[in-house]
């Protein structure tokens, strides 16, 4: 494409001031949490209720990363091929002083869900079965204990096992895995079996469900049918 004028005007707009607690501003975001923290920050931080939903391991891994956030976290030193100076990292001063908020990993709801479960579903054979299957083995949980506890909760952590990342995504090769039928099948069988069509004798339900297209007229009956050339050509 080709425009008529070859000198195109361009204007520079700089990144404008954001606001953090305090009045005090800053073009970056990390930088102005790290030194100010949030714009409403409270006089005392707020503390959160927390859930998480996972595997045994899982729910140990979330305590100890959870411990990690509490405290200032630092950039590691740069590896190989890295520059010195990489603006776009920046120590993270912790939970409470970039947020203002707070809470007690080893104190949070921990909803264990059996390994074993994760891993069957992950290998059903049909694959959006499959993720579904353990997506509500996570929203089960949870509905389990909005049902049975009182004790309320601000943020739900879900922590999924690798071997989700690994069998769940879209074109996910199992290979080598004793795979599950599931449900899939069972479903589609059901589907065939439509009472209408099967009184009409349009479906054959002792064949699971085949249609009879073939022996639903008898050559007496397409005799009948207006229009087909047997009934033109009269008796």
């Amino acid at each position: 494409m080709r425009f008529p004028d070859k000198s195109l005007r361009v204007e520079h707009f700089g990144e404008p001031p954001l606001e953090f607690a305090f009045s005090q501003r800053s073009p970056h975001p990390k930088d102005g949490l790290f030194l100010y923290g949030p714009h409403a920050k409270a006089k005392k931080s707020r503390e959160i209720r927390v859930g998480v939903v996972g595997t045994t391991d899982g729910i140990a891994h979330f305590r100890a990363w959870g411990r990690k956030l509490k405290s200032a976290v630092r950039v590691p030193p740069p590896g190989k091929g890295e520059k010195a100076d990489r603006l776009h990292l920046t120590n993270f001063p912790g939970l409470d002083e970039a947020f203002g908020i707070s809470f007690d990993p080893d104190e949070c709801s921990a909803l264990s869900i059996p390994w074993k479960d994760i891993d069957r579903a992950t290998r059903i054979v049909n694959l959006n079965e499959a993720v579904d299957k353990v997506a509500r083995l996570y929203i089960d949980r949870v509905k389990q204990h909005l049902r049975n506890d009182e004790r309320s909760v601000d943020v739900w952590i879900l922590a999924l096992p690798e071997i989700v990342y690994e069998r769940c995504r879209p074109q996910s090769k199992r290979t080598g895995l004793p795979m599950e039928k599931g449900e899939f099948t069972k479903r589609q069988k059901a589907k065939e079996s439509v009472p209408l069509l099967a009184a009409m004798g349009a479906i054959d339900q002792n064949r699971g469900g085949d249609f009879r297209g073939r022996s639903r007229f008898s050559s007496q009956d397409q005799s009948r049918i207006p229009g087909d050339r047997a009934d033109a050509a009269g008796p």
